[in-house]
């Protein structure tokens, strides 16, 4: 609680906040950044509230400011393990900073840091702390924080949800959040998106417990999809019983993978990080292999 309250402190001090996260966001990151923002502005709109990034989902706007705006700011990054990951590295500008995240430590970025890797989600976080504040949230912030928690614990599923997890739904859905709206937003597809999952399913591999698929340019191209929007698709390779770790290797340029890593119980996260990825012990990401380390981490996953 000691640590939550000097985090209030901060943003009351701060006539400028600039909220940070990490490249190709997923929903947590998102909905963490934008959550923050629009309850930050509803309960401070004297107070002048940043979101930085250079690209979004759902063509959710980000801001543009200059460097002297971020130099005079309180800098909050979120849902970023480690420095090469914040998609905007201005953030190391700013005066004062603030980490929350749920990603296991890999290295300090911050004077002030929140982190709990046995955390579901960020957006978890960001709501245990209003509510840990006694404070109000907009309804539209509340659909955000849910969304992205949600997104992150595959609707309080993964072996990481703890009551805490439950405690941050309920206290966002009491400030408005829609649950079926979340729901449709995470887990309802489009035609474009059904057909390409059904081509990672096509493409997938069964091999001593281990199931992958791997996926080129081409693949998703000729279904309209973008490499960040096609990366997202390993879920489309889980819940198979006899399955005990599944992955996707994403090409983003010409032999450059990148893959995402899932298991229901066992540490694919050590597996990210020899290869120079992150993540958590059973949902972790790497960037920028070629052909042989993508096979040399399908034997790694094999070994497990």
């Amino acid at each position: 609680m000691e640590k939550l309250n000097k985090i209030q402190e901060e943003i009351e001090q701060h006539e400028t906040i600039t909220i940070f996260r990490h490249q190709f966001p997923d929903m947590d990151a998102i909905g963490s950044q934008i959550g923050l923002k629009k309850a930050l502005q509803n309960i401070y709109p004297e107070k002048k509230i940043y979101a930085l990034g250079t690209m979004s989902k759902d063509d959710e706007a980000m801001d543009s400011v200059d460097d002297e705006t971020i130099k005079n700011s309180l800098a909050i990054v979120l849902d970023t393990a480690n420095k090469e990951r914040i998609d905007d590295p201005r953030f190391m500008l700013a005066k004062s900073r603030i980490r929350i995240d749920h990603h296991v430590p890999v290295e300090t970025l911050a004077s002030l840091e929140w982190l709990e890797p046995e955390a579901s989600a960020t957006c978890e976080l960001i709501a245990l702390f209003f509510k840990a504040q006694n404070l109000s949230i907009p309804k539209e912030a509340a659909q955000y924080l849910y969304e992205g928690l949600v997104a992150d614990n595959i609707r309080y599923t993964t072996s990481n949800t703890r009551p805490e997890s439950l405690l941050a739904g309920a206290y966002l859905i009491e400030q408005g959040a829609n649950v079926q709206k979340a729901n449709d937003k995470n887990f309802g597809i489009s035609l474009r998106d059904f057909r390409y999952e059904t081509e990672v399913r096509n493409n997938a591999l069964y091999q001593e417990g281990v199931l992958y698929a791997i996926m080129n340019i081409e693949s998703y191209e000729e279904e309209g999809l973008t490499f960040s929007q096609a990366k997202e698709k390993v879920y489309a390779l889980s819940g198979v019983n006899e399955v005990k770790a599944w992955a996707l290797f994403t090409e983003k340029e010409p032999n450059a993978f990148n893959a995402s890593l899932r298991s229901r119980s066992l540490d694919v996260r050590e597996i990210a990080a020899d290869f120079g990825g992150g993540g958590h012990t059973c949902a972790a990401g790497i960037k920028g292999l070629d052909q042989k380390q993508v096979l040399q981490i399908i034997d790694r996953l094999k070994a497990l």
